[in-house]
């Protein structure tokens, strides 16, 4: 590459890098308004994990979280936790490993475009997913799935650059970053199997892996994998729960086993259109714009046809080509989320990757076809078409979006505000027992919001934990008999709130929300 070219990368890669970081950090903490349920959880565990080295409900460094019953994927608390014991318990800290994640998908994005395309569609890479809507809304906030995306890019590389090395470390460094991946979201158990088994003996077909290659990347994964098989074997009821010095393994209350299956399929035959528009929830895309801006569908499909060509005539000609990995994490991802039950943007975040690359796929293909100022004009509006929808997507999601979609279903931060007004405000406020109603799915797991407002530890916790959740003055259930002296804190429940106006009570309205008290 000439050096005036070299010198363009360098200059286009660190506006990326500043462009990532202003998307990602800028009203990290307001945008999305609020803690998802499961972020809150996450949170809490990892309070919990930083300071006492236990999840909530005290079981000492959990291979898998309970979090509300059905479990949660534990690496992002625990990467949280590292946050936490830098820079305090708030919310920066809990969505902080979300933007590295995000980071990481960006560095080795690019990466693994400079090894499959070159450079400079390398760059294009980097850029679309620190641009489109789904890369940006999924790096911002704590959802532990999310994760999976980075890793498994981070994971796709190492293999990749461990082919080419031909250097045992390599492929020791591949095995261990795989391993870890597994413990970003339970999906990847069933993706990263079959990933790896076809990837293998891809490199098997073409003579580039040796055995002692395969055993460096084989024994670390497998040593990361055992506590997991563990925990399947317990929550299978094979084992009974155990605790070593390293970590524990817990019996979850119910086990969600069972989730993938044929009859899955006919269901789910419209869900590549929803990944690439919208799904019902609002915090994973916003239908206006789709995941990847509607203007990158047709490149979507024609890079898709593209790769399957390369990799076909790869397997073919038994010639390796790298690239033949991105296709193989594209089409066993698509396969697992065709047999999934109820699957959406976050379920399937594994995806976009490959649906990124195989749009800087065309848009290279396209460009190597033009020559001189035809080429100069393709870029110049595909450059042009892509800015105008980051800077439309930008103007609404930053400063639209917050007060437009709220109160979002499973978001809260309401509740806090409104303790908060209670203590500075109501007589006696944190001494009376405050109802808090959770008759809505906006007000799921209220307790938790509570813990994240002023953190107990969790022996202090279980001490006091009654019933639905209940501890100290907070109490998450509607009494049979009106408590005189109670504050309630209501939000649809008009039966209720009915009954508390007979009885006396006045209310104060807050947003969405109403608060009773005499």
């Amino acid at each position: 590459m000439a050096d005036k070219e070299r010198k363009a990368v360098r200059a286009a890669l660190a506006v990326i890098g500043v462009v990532f970081l202003f998307t990602r950090l800028f009203l990290l903490t307001s945008v999305p308004r609020g803690l998802h349920v499961d972020e809150a959880g996450m949170a809490y565990d990892a309070f919990c994990l930083a300071n006492y080295g236990t999840d909530r409900y005290q079981v000492w460094h959990p291979v898998y979280l309970t979090n509300y019953g059905s479990g949660q994927s534990a690496l992002y608390a625990y990467l949280a936790s590292i946050f936490i014991r830098i820079i305090g318990f708030r919310p920066s800290a809990f969505r902080l490993p979300a933007v590295c994640l995000g980071g990481a998908a960006v560095i080795f994005g690019y990466l693994i475009g400079k090894e499959t395309m070159g450079k400079k569609a390398g760059v294009v890479l980097a850029g679309l997913i620190t641009i489109c809507p789904y890369f940006i809304m999924a790096s911002r906030w704590g959802l532990d799935c999310n994760l999976l995306l980075g890793f498994f890019t981070m994971s796709v590389y190492l293999l990749i650059r461990a082919v080419r090395k031909e250097k045992w470390p390599w492929f020791l460094l591949a095995g261990i970053s795989f391993g870890v991946t597994l413990y970003t979201y339970a999906v990847s158990y069933v993706i990263l199997p079959p990933f790896l088994f076809l990837a293998f003996l891809y490199l098997l077909w073409n003579r580039k892996l040796k055995a002692g290659q395969a055993a460096a990347f084989v024994i670390p994964l497998a040593a990361l994998a055992a506590p997991l098989l563990l925990f399947i074997a317990v929550n299978m009821g094979y084992l009974e729960p155990f605790s070593t010095p390293l970590f524990t393994i817990a019996r979850l209350e119910y086990y969600r086993g069972g989730e993938f299956s044929l009859a899955n399929i006919p269901a789910n035959m419209n869900i590549f259109r929803e990944l690439l528009s919208s799904d019902f929830l609002p915090y994973n895309s916003i239908g206006t714009f789709g995941t990847l801006y509607y203007i990158s569908v047709p490149f979507v499909i024609l890079g898709l046809g593209l790769s399957l060509v390369r990799t076909v005539k790869s397997v073919i000609r038994r010639e390796y080509d790298a690239q033949t990995f991105v296709t193989l994490m594209f089409l066993v991802t698509a396969a697992v989320i065709m047999v999934m039950m109820l699957p959406n943007i976050n379920k399937s975040n594994a995806i976009y990757f490959p649906f990124v690359y195989f749009i800087a796929l065309a848009v290279d293909f396209l460009l190597r076809r033009c020559k001189g100022k035809g080429k100069k004009a393709l870029a110049a509006v595909l450059g042009g078409a892509y800015l105008f929808f980051f800077l439309w997507f930008g103007s609404y999601y930053y400063f639209q979006y917050p007060t437009e979609v709220y109160p979002q279903k499973y978001f809260n931060d309401s509740l806090i505000q409104m303790i908060d007004l209670i203590e500075e405000e109501y007589p006696g406020g944190m001494e009376r027992n405050i109802y808090v109603d959770t008759y809505d799915d906006n007000v799921s797991q209220p307790y938790i919001y509570t813990l994240i407002r002023k953190p107990l530890s969790p022996a202090e916790w279980q001490a006091q934990r009654g019933r639905d959740n209940s501890y100290g003055h907070y109490c998450f259930y509607m009494p049979d008999e009106i408590d005189e002296n109670g504050i309630y804190i209501m939000y649809s429940n008009a039966e209720m709130m009915e009954r508390l106006t007979q009885a006396g009570f006045t209310a104060q309205s807050f947003e969405y929300w109403q608060i009773y008290s005499k």
